[in-house]
């Protein structure tokens, strides 16, 4: 990981993601252009989430990302964590 080219965003985590993880934000430094699977395997192994990592969206600023497409961040984004939701 680029350390030196690196920005802090903010997680946010939902539902089973923030039960697993044991928060409901943090922050956390990553380089500024990240693939969508670099990050969630950073996330997933950082928090404790290997368990429901194939079923976890990410989305920044409110946008779901897409997982072919790197992710391009800037200090004080926010990166939300969404597990698999059940209803009904």
């Amino acid at each position: 990981m680029d350390i030196e080219h690196s920005v802090t965003v903010k997680l946010l985590f939902f539902a089973k993601s923030k039960e697993l993880s044991g928060f409901k934000e943090t922050t956390l430094s990553i380089p500024k252009k990240i693939s969508y699977k670099q990050l969630l395997n950073i996330i997933a192994k950082k928090y404790n989430l290997e368990t429901i990592k194939n079923n976890i969206l990410l989305a920044k600023n409110e946008v779901v990302c897409e997982e072919t497409v790197d992710i391009v961040v800037s200090d004080r984004d926010s990166i939300a964590v969404i597990p698999p939701l059940s209803g009904g």
